[in-house]
């Protein structure tokens, strides 16, 4: 059996609950949370939900 590398590619929609004064406020955090934690999972105290989840391969390279 032959060995390959493939990229997996998603797409996710996910809402999180942060405390913030205004809403500009909240988008700033949630985005900060994105970078911080890059997508699909973060610390429950965000109260994360996902939405949506679209994913998709691509790439496939025999590794030999």
């Amino acid at each position: 059996m032959k060995t390959y590398r493939v990229a997996i590619c998603f797409e996710e929609g996910v809402t999180v609950r942060v405390k913030a004064e205004t809403v500009e406020d909240a988008e700033r955090k949630a985005y900060e949370l994105a970078e911080e934690f890059g997508g699909s999972v973060y610390p429950s105290k965000y109260n994360q939900d996902c939405v949506h989840r679209d994913y998709f391969t691509q790439d496939a390279e025999e590794i030999k």
